[in-house]
């Protein structure tokens, strides 16, 4: 076994010797990456996923990937380097099995489940509503390690797909931590889905909630069907929610909150030292405007850390002829 340590958490990468492999490829992969980490050191990016795609290391994972009985990736029609894009393909499937290896890599647009499993580890905890906060920085830590040149078109491209993606997933794990199927429920229904992502049994009408990711006010805006709903994502735009007219069309649509991010979820965030959540208070105090509130006449921006104690006192109420949306 070795260890490397991901600030005081250590990271265990079990020797190949005990591990049962589903390929030739995984076997070799795994070896050639293990034998290159050095125990107890940092984890940090050892590999760079253009070096592979360039042939510049004694492993040429293509042609193990083939002998190992597997068909090569196909790279998109508007790639900006096909051959680049078909070894960060077959580099992602490994990562599908051993997510540890994540933050290992470097020039490789990362899946949002593999971000998830690998932040998971990190953190030696499962996604909750409570935690899903820390998952997300964790996150974006890795990924602001995870380039050491500019991306090319096609990364760009499926980068940003990508955030919207780990941001959806991460808020959906972290919501099915307090499903129950009765009180609080995800919404599969093809009649219904557009009013929201998840329901929670209330009075006088039912809460719901639409989960969207960094950029998403039109879409916010398509879940409002005059319905007690919930706005929940990590929005990176402050100016989103910082108009008074913009606010009073979510509230017409039904909106009794929108969660906002209080991390930053960008890099300029980062460099500020801000986040979503702190930039939509100082517009407000800048225009000497007061802080939008709900039809309760509560918050009606609020902190996305607050989510699951919020959801929390409305479920601990278990009598739902009780549990009422009215003081939300």
């Amino acid at each position: 076994m070795k260890i490397l340590y991901y600030k005081t958490a250590a990271v265990e990468f079990k020797d190949p010797s005990v591990l049962t492999f589903s390929s030739s490829f995984d076997e070799n992969f795994y070896k050639y990456c293990f034998n290159k980490i050095t125990n107890n050191g940092d984890y940090r990016p050892y590999f760079n996923t253009d070096d592979f795609a360039n042939r510049t290391v004694s492993l040429n994972i293509e042609k193990e990937f083939l002998k190992a009985g597997h068909v090569l990736p196909i790279a998109s029609k508007k790639s900006s380097d096909k051959n680049l894009e078909i070894h960060q393909k077959i580099i992602r499937d490994f990562f599908s099995r051993f997510p540890e290896f994540v933050g290992l890599f470097e020039n490789n647009t990362l899946r949002a489940e593999e971000s998830v499993s690998n932040a998971e580890i990190l953190l030696k905890s499962s996604v909750t509503s409570s935690n899903f906060i820390q998952i997300k920085g964790v996150i974006d830590e890795i990924n602001r390690t995870a380039w050491s040149r500019p991306k090319n078109t096609s990364e760009r491209q499926s980068g940003v797909s990508t955030l919207g993606s780990i941001s959806e997933a991460l808020l959906h794990r972290a919501l099915y931590s307090l499903v129950d199927e009765v009180n609080f429920f995800k919404v599969t229904h093809p009649d219904v889905k557009s009013y929201g992502d998840f329901a929670l049994m209330c009075l006088p009408n039912n809460l719901w909630l639409s989960v969207k990711s960094n950029f998403s006010r039109e879409r916010l805006l398509a879940s409002g069907y005059s319905n007690d709903i919930l706005g929940v994502g990590f929005f990176e735009d402050a100016k989103e929610f910082s108009s008074l007219v913009r606010v009073r069309n979510f509230q017409r649509a039904g909106f009794l909150a929108i969660y906002c991010p209080d991390i930053p979820v960008s890099e300029k965030q980062l460099t500020l030292g801000t986040n979503t959540y702190n930039e939509i208070h100082q517009k407000y105090a800048i225009k000497k405007e007061p802080l939008p509130t709900n039809v309760n006449g509560r918050n009606f921006i609020r902190r996305l850390s607050l989510l699951h104690s919020d959801l929390t006192k409305i479920l601990n109420v278990r009598d739902i002829k009780k549990r009422s949306t009215v003081k939300f």
